[in-house]
């Protein structure tokens, strides 16, 4: 019964989460987790949008800073694509997703 309920508990929690693709395919070339954001742009162009990806942190004096920690690029690949969510953190891709299909 336990094993039964940590199944569907592990299936629900997998349904709300966005698919996570660890690649990307960009004409012929593939686009891994651990590449450079330099082969990226090399292999697929610039994408449709940088967005910088930021945490709020509290400095030795109290004040409240923003503290950019990466950022997420959008690549759109046309209609009948899924478009793509990278994340990047110092030069390097660290998450590649899915995201829905080009409308």
């Amino acid at each position: 019964m336990n094993n039964t309920r940590n199944v569907i508990v592990m299936l629900l929690s997998l349904m709300g989460s966005p698919a996570l693709a660890d690649a990307m395919r960009c004409k012929n070339a593939l686009i891994t987790e651990g590449d450079s954001t330099a082969e990226m742009l090399l292999k697929c162009g610039q994408p449709l949008l940088r967005e910088a990806l930021n945490r709020y942190e509290q400095n030795q004096y109290g004040h409240v800073i923003t503290v950019q920690y990466g950022e997420r690029w959008t690549y759109y690949f046309g209609k009948s694509e899924f478009m793509r969510f990278v994340t990047v953190r110092n030069g390097i891709i660290t998450e590649i997703e899915n995201g829905p299909r080009g409308g």
